[in-house]
């Protein structure tokens, strides 16, 4: 059976599971147990089934008993177990992925455990130590490489003996425990655990390794209890349908929610996440937008600007305000401002600069991926020969929270590449801005307490973030970015998420990130469980807005009104969705309304004239719209709504006269169009066609302009128009464009 015929089965078990139809579930663990001719599976599966059976039959009789409950979820949990055997047996045998391939490595390898490995780290960590003490000398440096090397092979092979492990059971529990609880081993080795451990579990369920990532979380080396939490939030979303099973986790993570810094961590690592899936967002407007729009930019600054000036002793006091003109020009402006704000927020913004640097041979080992970064690395060794620009820039990267482990690998190998004087400049530049990011650092990490914690999530995610969608093997891993923004309804999180404050921070970054079914979710469960609060129900009008139940925006809408009756905002949206809704009357009344708050809003006279035209009293409307352009001449917004109520309300001599102005004033096509209806009727025909054709021209698609045409058809054969001649106009249309 091929790997993806397997992997479809299990999921179809999984379903079954959910849905409780555990004798078809059943039947296909049957299916895949005679396919591996695994006959303890086959007589495990067997049993259960039989067991179930009997607690059918039980059940059917009328008898009761006490513990049906609990031996139903037994039974469940069983059945899934069954089933990841089953399918992995099968795997195992005919899988090409790196987790199969080590898998049956492993067992090969059985008799090298957990504790040979920690006996090795120890060691190589003692030798280290030994070394240090030593003089400086060729002898000194060969044995220091030797052991680097060593220790190098050493966490490879435990990465993968981690990630490849079978099932724990609680010998196997008390081996991890041991290691990560060594003083002697290095932080950076126990994290690189941590991480093959959640991509073990994200491969197979395993509670009792879930309850030891759990125990990690109280870990007082922040690095560890981080990585720690950003791996359960997957782990809890991808067997999301487990944990009613499995209170032995749920009641544990209901414990560590008492504790402060595992809430507050969690919280981190919910948000971070958050904006990770932002990432691909960022960079195609970076390589979209902001880019090519600096590479069109490059020979005009190159024209309009003397770049020594740039250079120059007075530095970028007074830089010449052309210089700004040219990216407000460009509207290149409002993009970097939005770049660096997002930059600010901690957004994911070097993704796409460092995405290209993977090529490396570095990042064909799977567990590099992982690694905290290490100047000692025996792969860059080459770029630190020179001691004092080698610890300028080990100083800035080692202390830099703008890029991740990986990138800063990356960079190194890039600057390794360089030829010498180039490097050589770099490194300089770097080192003399080290100081000063530190102390920007320093001045952070005043003002925010838990600033290392946040940048130890943040680039841990964006390490997590780069080997799934860049590692040459990802598509061999489900990817943790593709699961749902659902942090809020996982019910094992409610001890920490249900907080208000922390529901109302997670559903603010939904909103702010865009994610209106994510938002509004999460803003409903606050209406819930709060007090009234007008700021929630707008959210929740402007989220059901956006997805287009515009009934049920006005229903939110006006649940906020009833809390804030005098918010302006609230009642340009009412007016707004009334006037989507088609009661224009029903809309009028707010901006009536807003009229009184806000006399001097063009805006609100505009809408009052719009409500006027579309209940079609004309006369009205245009007294709104020639207040507006008495208050405001140049307003184009004007222009167009008088033009074409005059049209509607057979005033075609003004309406002739305005669209003459608009035409002067970057029409678009339907100003062209419009123009043209009033020319034909006016009984201009020439003029209408030529009119016509120019709206054609600025749409660039006949079938476009044609539909646009005959969207007006009632509006021009109620303004005595003859309709008909509208084929016999787009024929003349087309053999002039012949």
């Amino acid at each position: 059976m091929q790997a993806s015929e397997t992997k479809n089965k299990l999921a179809i078990i999984y379903t079954l599971i959910e849905k409780r139809q555990l004798k078809d579930a059943i039947n296909y663990v049957k299916e895949l147990a005679d396919i591996s001719q695994n006959w303890m599976i086959i007589e495990k599966i067997t049993e259960l089934e039989t067991n179930y059976r009997y607690m059918i039959h039980y059940f059917v009789e009328g008898h009761k008993d006490p513990e049906q409950n609990r031996i139903y979820s037994q039974l469940l949990r069983d059945l899934y177990t069954l089933a990841d055997d089953a399918a992995e047996k099968v795997l195992k045998e005919n899988s090409s992925s790196l987790f199969y391939e080590k898998s049956r490595l492993q067992n090969v390898r059985a008799s090298f455990t957990l504790d040979h490995y920690r006996e090795a780290l120890i060691e190589q960590a003692e030798t280290f130590s030994f070394l240090d003490l030593l003089e400086e000398g060729s002898d000194k440096q060969t044995r220091t490489q030797q052991n680097i090397r060593a220790h190098e092979n050493t966490i490879t092979d435990l990465f993968y003996a981690v990630l490849s492990d079978s099932r724990a059971n609680d010998d196997r529990i008390d081996s991890y425990k041991k290691l990560m609880d060594d003083s002697l081993i290095h932080f950076h080795d126990k994290s690189m655990i941590l991480s093959a451990l959640t991509l073990n579990i994200l491969q197979r369920f395993d509670a009792k390794k879930i309850g030891f990532l759990l125990d990690m979380c109280y870990s007082k080396a922040a690095d560890l209890a981080m990585r720690a939490i950003v791996g359960l939030l997957p782990v809890f979303q991808t067997y999301i349908s487990r944990w009613s099973l499995y209170p032995e986790c749920t009641d544990r993570l209901k414990l560590l929610s008492d504790h402060p810094d595992f809430s507050r961590r969690l919280m981190t690592a919910i948000i971070q996440l958050i904006q990770a899936h932002e990432t691909e967002k960022i960079t195609k407007k970076l390589t979209e937008e902001i880019i090519p729009e600096m590479m069109k930019l490059s020979p005009m600054i190159g024209k309009k600007i003397n770049l020594d000036e740039w250079i120059s002793d007075t530095g970028f006091e007074d830089k010449n305000p052309e210089w700004q003109k040219i990216f407000d020009d460009a509207g290149l402006t409002d993009k970097l401002q939005e770049f660096s704000e997002m930059q600010l927020e901690g957004a994911d913004v070097f993704h796409s600069t460092f995405a290209n640097l993977k090529s490396y041979p570095f990042f064909h080992e799977m567990s590099n991926w992982f690694l905290p970064f290490d100047s000692r690395h025996s792969q860059l060794q080459s770029l630190f020969t020179n001691e004092t620009e080698g610890k300028a820039l080990i100083e800035t990267l080692i202390d830099s929270s703008l890029i991740c482990n990986s990138d800063k690998y990356s960079f190194c190998f890039s600057v390794m590449i360089m030829p010498d004087q180039y490097r050589k400049m770099m490194i300089a530049q770097l080192g003399a801005e080290g100081d000063e990011l530190k102390n920007l650092q320093e001045e952070e990490q005043a003002l925010q307490p838990y600033q290392k914690e946040e940048t130890i999530c943040k680039q841990y995610i964006q390490d997590l973030y780069r080997f799934f969608k860049l590692y040459p093997r990802r598509n061999e891993y489900a990817d943790i970015f593709d699961l749902p923004l659902n942090y809020h309804e996982i019910e094992a999180f409610h001890p920490i998420v249900m907080i208000p404050k922390n529901l109302r921070r997670i559903a603010l970054y939904y909103f702010e990130k865009n994610n209106f079914n994510e938002a509004l979710s999460t803003y409903t469960m606050l209406s819930q469980t709060t007090k009234p609060d007008s700021e929630v129900w707008q959210k929740i009008g402007y989220c059901r807005q956006m997805l287009g139940d515009i009934q049920q925006a006005i229903d939110a809408y006006l649940h906020a009104e009833l809390i804030d009756e005098s918010n302006t905002w609230l009642m340009r949206r009412i007016g707004q969705c009334y006037r989507i809704l088609k009661q224009p009357l029903l809309a009028l009344e707010y901006y009536r309304r807003l009229e009184q708050l806000l006399p001097d809003d063009l805006n609100v006279q505009l809408n009052i004239g719009h409500c006027y035209l579309e209940s079609k009293n004309y006369e009205e409307a245009l007294n709104y719209y020639f207040k507006v352009e008495l208050l405001d001449s140049s307003n184009r917004r004007a222009w167009r709504s008088i033009a074409w109520c005059a049209f509607l309300s057979r005033k075609f001599d003004i309406a002739q006269k305005y669209y003459a102005q608009i035409l002067e004033n970057k029409p678009n096509s339907h100003d062209f169009l419009n123009a043209g209806h009033v020319e034909l009727c006016l009984n201009n025909p020439k003029r209408a066609v030529e009119l016509y054709e120019r709206s054609l021209q600025s749409t660039g698609q006949f079938d476009v302009f044609r539909s646009m045409l005959y969207e007006d058809e009632d509006e021009l054969r109620e303004a005595g128009v003859d309709t008909q001649i509208l084929p016999i106009i787009l024929d003349k249309i087309i053999y002039d464009a012949q």
